[in-house]
Formats: C-alpha cells, structure tokens, sequence
C-alpha cells in the first residue's frame, strides 16, 4: 500500500513524512489511551495507572478538571479525583486529545489558514463517531471515537509540518481550484498522508482504512462499517458551525453508499 499512496504525495513530502512520523511519534500514554477506549470494560483504576506514567499529562488533566465548566467548590488534586469530575470515557477522549495536540503543535499553522477550525472539527467529529456508532450499531462506540479523531490526521500533520505547501494550498484556493484540486496538484493529497504517517506510527489497520477513505466509504478494502460511521460524523458536523469550509464539496459520498448497508437506511441517517 506504501508505493500506491506515494503516487498521491510529492516525494519530498513523503520523505518529510517518515522523518516527521519518528519526531511527532505519538507519546505511549496516549497509545495505550487509544487502545483503552475500545474496551468497555476498562475500570477507572486502569486509566488512573497510564495517566500517571505522564505526569505532564496528568497536570493538564487536573487543570481541566478546575476549569471553571465544572464549577467545583473544592480544588481536584488527583487523577482519581478527575476522573469522577470528568467522567471516564470523557476523560480518555481529552486525554488522547491533549496527547495529539502535544504532538501536533497548532501554533505553528500560518495564519491563512485556520487551525482551530480543523481542531474543533477533529474533535466533534470524534465525539459524533462514537454517537453515530452507538445509534446504529455498526461500530464500537470507543474505536469510532478514536477513528474520528485520527481520521484527518493527514490534514493536521499538512498545516503544523508542511507549511510552505500549505501556504501555496491557500493560493491555489483564492485563484478559484477546489480544495481537492489544490491538494492533488500539489502531491498532498491528505488522506494518503495520514495513511503513510498511520502507517509509520503502526497504526491498526482499521484506522488506516478510516483515515484512507472517510470521504468515500466504498473504496475501503476492510472495516467499511466503521469508515462509515466516521463518513456519517463528518457529514454531520458539515451542517454545524464546526464544518470545515475549505474542503471541497466535491468530496461527499456520490455513490449512494448509504443505501446499500443492509443496517441502515439513509432515513435511520437523517434522525440522526
């Protein structure tokens, strides 16, 4: 699969990637959180051990749960203690979030470009994948929330690594190319990027496929259930404020994908 992405991508982007990947390598903690979330079982306790092996982490995660959306009278000073103020599968997500934004520094993005948009949007994909699983049943609800924080991981590593690209990305926008367009004269097509950096990362194949083909569901070779539920996320956030604006509507699923799985109709989608 390497070789069939490299022919998305300029060579020196490929090169950057491989030397990015090892760099930005996600911290363990934040891997082990990821391989966590899919286990409905997982105790409190266990979560309370693998944020302790980072206590950088861990500070930032009790500083969130004294943030004042919690509103507590009396100070939270331990992990345990966060987890009962935040909630356990919240406290996962934000924790793996902080370790990818650890990885990926969004001020670095140069100011043509919106970076927070692409973060918020990241997130709420995240959490509406898991919701999208959990009402259809076709996936499980904490890899679909991991699957939908990753899936534009692609896009994330192009605006905090390869800013020159990105730079003339913006140009090409401004003169009237789609988004797609830009992305393809360029060589940065961005899912082929998350894929190659998934790949170096080694990453599960599940989410390589939902980063590979969350704007097309049917081309995914394996897990196209979940791809879906992450292509279903991302076309619900596309009618929120937290839409990406730059991503070219010429992306959506035209295939009727929908309405071929024997599971869901696209009317269980519209409730949705």
């Amino acid at each position: 699969m390497t070789a069939q992405l490299s022919e998305f991508i300029d060579p020196q982007v490929v090169s950057g990637i491989k030397t990015i990947g090892r760099l930005a390598a996600l911290p363990q903690v934040t891997l082990e959180l990821m391989r966590l979330m899919s286990d409905d079982r997982i105790s409190a306790e266990r979560i309370q051990k693998v944020l302790e092996q980072d206590p950088a982490l861990s500070i930032k995660v009790i500083s969130l749960a004294n943030s004042a959306y919690y509103g507590l009278l009396t100070p939270v000073t331990t992990i345990s203690r966060a987890i009962i103020v935040i909630g356990l599968k919240e406290l996962q997500f934000l924790a793996l979030g902080l370790g990818l934004a650890d990885s990926f520094d969004l001020r670095r993005v140069p100011h043509s470009y919106d970076g927070e948009a692409l973060w918020l949007h990241t997130m709420a994909v995240s959490w509406a994948a898991r919701e999208a699983a959990e009402a259809t049943g076709l996936a499980d609800p904490g890899e679909a929330m991991v699957a939908g924080m990753l899936h534009n991981i692609g896009q994330i590593m192009i605006v905090t690594h390869f800013t020159a690209h990105l730079e003339r990305l913006m140009r090409h926008l401004r003169e009237g190319l789609s988004f797609r367009q830009g992305e393809t004269q360029l060589g940065l097509r961005h899912e082929a990027v998350g894929c190659l950096l998934a790949q170096d990362w080694s990453l599960p194949a599940s989410l390589r496929e939902v980063i590979l083909h969350h704007h097309q569901p049917q081309m995914a070779e394996s897990c196209q259930d979940l791809v879906a539920v992450v292509n279903l996320a991302t076309e619900m956030m596309d009618l929120t404020d937290y839409r990406l604006i730059y991503e070219s509507q010429g992306e959506k699923d035209p295939s009727g994908y929908w309405e071929r799985l024997p599971r869901f109709s696209r009317e269980d989608k519209e409730k949705l």
